[in-house]
């Protein structure tokens, strides 16, 4: 089973995914817990290029959205399809959802091209079960004013803006595995609401995963 994290920076998807592995480690679940960029040498090489603010020209859009696929290509091809082959539990903090939010709604590219993109990068595997946490941009920066910045984070509010619609636009097309969650929850609400819903997705019940009150 894949599981993926997304929302933007700030809405504590990093922590909820943490805080799931950990509970399926006590249940005696093989889980192995990833981020993007990175989980393998070359995207952690990637990632440093990807987050780094000290470039003297700025980073193009294309450049951005093909860095982010070389390293989901090695990630994917090295460890997630043979951690899913082992019937393990493969958790990710962030997917092909967060380049459709970012490299399409924040940066402008086509989607048709990150379509075709996301494709050959993940080898055209999709996340089981996707948990978006959806918070407002104006809590995100609250949380993150006293954290310094990467490269990405310090963008405007007007990019951040647009990534989040990014995100709904994904969560409506995929609503059958995306599941919108509220950030604004205390940690352990948001987390037991989660539990629930990996308890039925790994017990099959599909319709009563997506529609948990």
């Amino acid at each position: 089973m894949l599981i993926t994290f997304e929302g933007i920076d700030g809405c504590g998807k990093s922590t909820q995914a943490a805080l799931l592995a950990e509970r399926l480690r006590k249940e005696h679940i093989e889980v192995l817990l990833l981020r993007e960029p990175g989980g393998t040498e070359l995207s952690e090489q990637v990632r440093s290029i990807l987050l780094n603010k000290e470039f003297t020209r700025p980073l193009a859009a294309e450049a951005e959205l093909l860095l982010f696929a070389a390293s989901r290509a090695q990630l994917v091809h090295d460890v997630i399809l043979p951690a899913l082959s082992r019937m393990d539990i493969v958790i990710l903090d962030r997917f092909t959802d967060s380049t459709v939010a970012y490299q399409g709604f924040g940066r402008g590219i086509p989607l048709s091209h990150i379509s075709h993109i996301n494709a050959l990068a993940a080898s055209e595997l999709e996340p089981d079960l996707t948990f978006l946490l959806d918070i407002p941009l104006e809590l995100a920066l609250k949380r993150r004013k006293d954290t310094k910045n990467d490269r990405i984070e310090s963008e405007s509010e007007i990019f951040y803006a647009h990534v989040l619609q990014g995100y709904m636009y994904q969560a409506n097309l995929h609503s059958d595995r995306i599941n919108v969650i509220n950030g604004e929850d205390s940690i352990e609400e948001i987390h037991n609401n989660i539990w629930r819903l990996v308890e039925y997705e790994r017990g099959n019940d599909i319709f009563n995963a997506h529609h948990v009150e």
